[in-house]
């Protein structure tokens, strides 16, 4: 560059920093990117003359406030706006879809990313990869051991925030880039919950709140042998959930290992893209289930609260309290959630088949005299419980609370071999399929595991796993 271009680059940069300032200043007001410490330093940058800007040393308080070990500096900025979640822009496309945005909140957002490209421009090109679009690696490393964990899911933000990423250092004003950010928010969720599709419900004295699980235990619905007509109606209830439609809260039970949360797991794993969504609700936070309605009302999403392995003894508080939130309380349950249980027994309280002793209270004249003892107020049967049956239907009232009851019943022997064959095939284990199915039979019988369901043939082919790899038939698992 010539004297005379240098002199011309140097005064249009000088005039962009006390722009870049004024707008740094609008909008730590309302949509802050930065922590104290990195506001400070940029501001102290932007302040400084045009001979300081130059300067190498003046770098050292922007290095320190910013964590720049892996990226650019001038990344920082786009990958904040990636994972930020207080812009009303962001929380109007999770609540009513990016369609549904008023246009005055899009301009508003158009015009800040115009402000922030702005303060980005006047940043030194300096940290990891200056002068080269690089980008944090997605690496996880639990997928070169578990044949069965994916190690970049299909709801995984990354592929999508690295190609928005190079439109941020591509474009020439950020304001085109609005819609384009709008269909990745509406897709891969804002904040933390940013490609996450399951939650788990915590509540204390404090309060109530949905904390991400970020490492979703995905499943292939297509690998649940049998039961193809009983998925088929609980399918059927989760697509009405996805259409607007009011869904059957529903109970799934069976035999243990057969599939019963998995199912759940599958049906999200098949749906994620049309908004499903799970929430892992553990007994300890039952009882601040009423909390949850506030946490989901009027968001875009569709949500099934999952009641896993639930199992209730009669004098158990949770029972009154799971009965009112799933139907019975004077708040209306969100349109967008549904209950799903799974559960070992049909009758989630009375698990004994308890019966009422003696004749019904208005009977009880007819008892043998011996039997009756008389006073002021009533002539009952001596040790009878006239109440009896009233108790007993309160401790039912929670199973009625479930509209539909799936069965998952155990898969006959052919399907159980399909099973094994399938979790082996998916695992890349090349290995014969009758003597695959003989080494399973005597691993079964040596570790006294009975035929149930899918979680014993998963297990063992878990670990046959390390032992076929390190005898070099497979290089590497299949992480799809």
């Amino acid at each position: 560059m010539t004297d005379t271009g240098q002199k011309h680059a140097d005064l249009k940069h000088n005039q962009a920093l006390p722009a870049a300032a004024r707008a740094l200043t609008l909008l730590s007001s309302y949509w802050s990117l930065l922590s104290t410490a990195e506001e400070n330093a940029l501001r102290l940058w932007l302040s400084s003359g045009d001979e300081d800007v130059r300067l190498e040393a003046e770098f050292g308080p922007l290095l320190f406030a910013f964590d720049i070990d892996s990226i650019r500096l001038r990344d920082v900025i786009p990958q904040r706006i990636l994972q930020s979640d207080t812009h009303p822009y962001f929380r109007q496309i999770r609540n009513r879809g990016a369609d549904k945005v008023d246009p005055v909140v899009r301009q508003q957002m158009r015009g800040d990313l115009q402000r922030w490209q702005l303060i980005r421009d006047c940043l030194p090109d300096i940290g990891a990869g200056a002068g080269s679009a690089t980008f944090p690696a997605d690496i996880d490393p639990w997928s070169t051991c578990d044949p069965f964990h994916a190690a970049s899911p299909p709801w995984s933000p990354a592929a999508a925030r690295k190609q928005l990423l190079t439109e941020f250092q591509q474009s020439s004003d950020w304001g085109t880039l609005v819609d384009a950010l709008g269909r990745f928010v509406r897709t891969h969720g804002i904040g933390e919950n940013q490609g996450c599709v399951a939650f788990r419900f915590e509540g204390d004295s404090t309060g109530a709140n949905l904390r991400p699980i970020p490492d979703f235990a995905a499943f292939d619905l297509s690998w649940l042998a049998g039961n193809e007509r009983r998925i088929a109606r609980l399918q059927e209830n989760t697509q009405n959930l996805l259409a607007g439609y009011r869904a059957h809260n529903t109970l799934i039970w069976g035999p243990r290992g057969c599939g019963k949360s998995s199912l759940i797991r599958g049906l999200i794993t098949r749906h994620w893209l049309e908004g499903l969504r799970g929430i892992e609700v553990p007994y300890r936070s039952y009882r601040h289930l009423p909390q949850l309605f506030d946490l989901v009302r009027n968001r875009q999403e569709r949500f099934i609260a999952v009641l896993d392995n639930i199992a209730l003894e009669r004098t158990d508080p949770a029972t009154r309290v799971l009965s009112m939130v799933l139907d019975g309380g004077l708040e209306s349950v969100p349109q967008n959630l549904v209950f799903y249980a799974t559960s070992n027994f049909k009758d989630l309280v009375d698990r004994e088949g308890e019966r009422p002793q003696g004749p019904p209270a208005m009977q009880a004249d007819g008892a043998p005299g011996e039997l009756r003892h008389t006073d002021s107020q009533s002539a009952v049967r001596r040790g009878f419980d006239p109440q009896g049956f009233q108790r007993l239907d309160e401790r039912r009232a929670l199973d009625d609370r479930f509209a539909l009851k799936v069965f998952i019943d155990l898969p006959t022997k052919s399907e159980y071999d399909r099973i094994v064959m399938a979790y082996a095939q998916r695992a890349g284990l090349e290995i014969p399929e009758s003597d695959l199915l003989e080494h399973f039979q005597i691993w079964r019988m040596r570790n006294n595991h009975d035929l149930v369901g899918g979680r014993t043939a998963r297990d063992f082919i878990l670990a046959c796993y390390p032992g076929h790899v390190h005898r070099g038939q497979r290089s590497e698992p299949d992480a799809g």
